[in-house]
């Protein structure tokens, strides 16, 4: 993940995440694709993004696809902070 980021923070969790789910090639471009959508434009219709509720109350979910979410705080300034990287449902 050597990519740079203009809006986006990244969590040790998140961070874990990724490098520790069994993610296909397929599945790894398109976290990566996510990412710079939710940097460039986080309304990005692709992205699905939506609040949490519940126990994610104050986060919110972006989907990398039908079966990946990610999830992310909003942070002062538009910064986004990337809190974790699953299967969706997964915890």
């Amino acid at each position: 993940m050597a990519a740079k980021y203009r809006s986006l923070d990244f969590t040790e969790t998140f961070l874990e995440t990724f490098a520790s789910m069994n993610f296909s090639k397929n599945e790894r471009s398109a976290v990566l694709k996510a990412l710079r959508l939710i940097d460039e434009n986080e309304q990005h219709p692709s992205l699905r993004v939506h609040k949490l509720a519940g126990d994610r109350e104050g986060s919110w979910s972006a989907s990398a696809s039908r079966s990946i979410r990610l999830t992310f705080e909003r942070l002062d300034g538009g910064r986004r902070r990337m809190l974790t990287c699953s299967k969706h449902y997964d915890r």
